[in-house]
């Protein structure tokens, strides 16, 4: 099983990356997160994966977190939830969120979910209930690993400071971490942060201009 992926990034797009790995290109369908916190073409970036084996195709998924690969394999687990729904799930929804409206039955939450209607909302609670029980989702709560001294709460916290919303200063914090690891430190995470966030708005706006 590949669980993880560190490589140059070379090509990104609305659903996917390749990272370039020992000089392999290698094609990753990647959440929002994902997206969201990647670094600029030709920088290099760490991602967690999830393999999927089909007849037709071998299939790579890749996360922010170790959190959402596993939250990820979790919705996978659930009848008539595949990999493409759940990474559409991912994209619309915290997890910290998602949990919280399947331990406590938030039925009109997980309907408005792409791709989730009522009876399959139904077999998420059902389903995921037992096993997302005591998972914590308080506010202190990211679902994501914490570094050293909290420092992943406490470099959201710094951005949504300065303005950011709650979801783009996470997904912006997690994709600092996939790159720096548990080593890092609230300045370091900031630091990549903003830097990562404003290499996409320029590189953004250089695609506009190109077309």
């Amino acid at each position: 099983m590949i669980v993880m992926l560190h490589g140059r990034l070379v090509h990104a797009d609305a659903a996917s990356i390749v990272l370039e790995v020992g000089g392999v290109g290698i094609q990753v369908l990647v959440t929002q997160a994902v997206l969201q916190g990647m670094p600029s073409i030709g920088q290099m970036m760490r991602v967690h994966t999830y393999l999927q084996v089909r007849e037709d195709a071998l299939v790579l998924y890749g996360f922010a977190s170790d959190e959402e690969r596993r939250l990820f394999q979790e919705l996978i687990t659930v009848s008539g939830i595949g990999p493409r729904t759940a990474v559409g799930i991912l994209g619309a929804i915290t997890a910290p969120e998602f949990i919280r409206a399947v331990q406590q039955q938030q039925f009109d939450v997980l309907t408005r979910l792409p791709g989730i209607g009522k009876k399959t909302a139904e077999r998420l609670v059902l389903e995921l209930r037992d096993k997302l029980a005591d998972v914590q989702t308080g506010e202190g709560d990211k679902h994501q690993p914490h570094a050293a001294g909290g420092a992943l709460g406490d470099a959201v916290e710094a951005l949504v400071v300065l303005g950011y919303s709650s979801r783009e200063a996470e997904q912006m914090v997690q994709g600092a971490y996939s790159q720096l690891g548990d080593d890092s430190d609230v300045q370091a995470l900031l630091k990549l942060a903003l830097a990562n966030s404003i290499a996409q708005k320029g590189e953004r706006a250089w695609r506009r201009n190109e077309w």
